[in-house]
């Protein structure tokens, strides 16, 4: 169980990490152009911190759970897990009060938290998955946001229906992917 510094910490830490990369705007960390503009990657942020305090607010759910929370372009994903149904749908309820989202996909699995073995496989599955993207030709990976979770990825981001296609396709083909959920936004 979760000390009240402890829950302090991760709040204060998650706020830093989240705030500070609101500055990039609508340029990604290589310098190429998203197709979000400013207002809306702020946006983002804040929808992102209003569903984590969210979460924090509620000890039982923040004590027991291990919950992810992801915003681009005013959707947001829930991933993690949590030990029963009740408290993923209560996690889902509380984020749609709390936040001014469009749609939230709750993908939070019920099942005792993954190891940090999993946590850094993940990370270097994600790893993967982006470069498999970014190396493909005629093909935009920024416009794809990759999140990992227990070896299932998340795709997210305003693409054509052809750029959903070919990212799940190459998703779908990255060694370690167990499934690929995407929650892409068309814009055809």
């Amino acid at each position: 169980m979760m000390t009240f510094w402890t829950k302090t910490l991760t709040l204060s830490c998650a706020t830093l990490l989240v705030t500070s990369c609101a500055i990039t705007g609508q340029q990604n960390s290589s310098g190429q152009q998203t197709r979000r503009d400013i207002a809306t990657v702020i946006e983002d942020e804040q929808i992102e911190l209003d569903a984590i305090k969210a979460i924090f607010n509620n000890d039982e759910l923040w004590s027991k759970s291990d919950i992810d929370i992801v915003s681009f372009n005013k959707t947001i994903l829930l991933v993690g897990q949590t030990p029963t149904l009740t408290l993923k749908q209560r996690a889902e309820s509380l984020v749609k009060q709390a936040a001014t989202a469009n749609r939230v996909f709750n993908e939070i699995r019920v099942a005792a938290p993954t190891s940090s073995l999993t946590y850094f496989g993940d990370l270097s599955l994600t790893s993967k998955v982006k470069t498999a993207l970014f190396i493909e030709d005629n093909f935009d990976s920024t416009k794809v946001k990759v999140v990992t979770e227990d070896s299932e990825v998340f795709l997210l981001g305003l693409v054509s229906k052809a750029e959903a296609e070919k990212a799940i396709s190459i998703t779908r083909n990255v060694s370690g992917v167990k499934r690929v959920i995407q929650a892409f936004e068309i814009i055809d």
